[in-house]
C-alpha cells in the first residue's frame, strides 16, 4: 500500500459518517452526514493528513493558508507550518437566515495583495470556502489554491477553477445533494433531520 493509500485509509477510519435525510448549512438536503469534530483529536494523525495536504498545495507559493471556523481553521494552521505560510481565519455569521464568512478586521490588510489558499476539512456544498473566498477577495488578496482532507461533489472543483486555481484533496466521498424542492427524500417523506453546527458547508 502506498503512502497516499495509507492516508486516505487513516483519514476515513477516523470519521464518524451516517446515512440519513439532513439539513446542509448551504440550504441543500443530503443523504450523508459526517461528525468532522473527531477528525481533530487525534493530533499526530492530523499533522500527517497536513503535511500531505500542504504538499499537493505547495506549488501555490502560499503567502497565507486561510480556514473557515472552526474545523478548516484547525486544519489550516498545521498546512500553513508545513508551507512555511502564514495563517488566517474566516468567521461565520448569520444575516438574514443565511451563513456568511468574514475576515476580523485586524487580519483584513494582512492579506491585501497576498497569495491565499483556502483550506477546509470536508467541502460539500462549497458555502464555507466560497463564503471565505469572498471575504479574502474582498480584502484584496489573490486565491492561490484550495484544499480539503474530504471533497463530495464538484463544489471544490468549480470554485477553485473560477479562480484559475488548483484543487488539492486527500480524498473523495460519493453523497447525494438536491434543492430542498428537488430532494428525492422529502417526496417519499422521509423525516428531515437537522444537526448544529452544520456539517458540510
Amino acid at each position: 500500500m502506498g503512502e497516499h493509500s495509507e492516508v486516505r485509509e487513516s483519514l476515513f477510519n477516523a470519521l464518524h459518517a451516517e446515512r440519513g435525510h439532513f439539513l446542509y448549512e448551504s440550504g441543500h438536503h443530503g443523504d450523508l452526514w459526517m461528525d468532522l469534530e473527531v477528525l481533530f483529536v487525534d493530533v499526530h494523525a492530523l499533522q500527517g493528513w497536513s503535511v500531505a495536504l500542504a504538499a499537493q498545495l505547495a506549488a501555490c507559493r502560499a503567502d497565507f493558508v486561510c480556514g473557515p471556523l472552526t474545523g478548516g481553521a484547525l486544519l489550516a494552521q498545521p498546512v500553513a507550518a508545513a508551507l512555511g505560510a502564514r495563517f488566517v481565519f474566516s468567521e461565520r455569521a448569520v444575516l438574514d437566515g443565511r451563513a456568511l464568512y468574514t475576515l476580523p478586521s485586524s487580519l483584513r490588510p494582512m492579506v491585501a495583495g497576498m497569495r491565499v489558499v483556502v483550506v477546509d476539512d470536508v467541502i460539500n456544498a462549497g458555502s464555507a470556502v466560497g463564503g471565505t473566498v469572498a471575504a479574502l477577495q474582498a480584502a484584496g488578496a489573490t486565491i492561490a489554491g484550495i484544499g480539503a482532507l474530504i471533497t463530495m461533489g464538484p463544489a471544490a472543483g468549480e470554485l477553485a477553477a473560477a479562480h484559475g486555481a488548483p484543487c488539492a484533496a486527500l480524498a473523495t466521498l460519493e453523497r447525494g445533494m438536491w434543492l430542498p424542492d428537488a430532494c428525492p427524500l422529502c417526496r417519499v417523506g422521509d423525516p428531515l433531520l437537522k444537526r448544529v453546527p452544520g456539517f458540510a458547508a
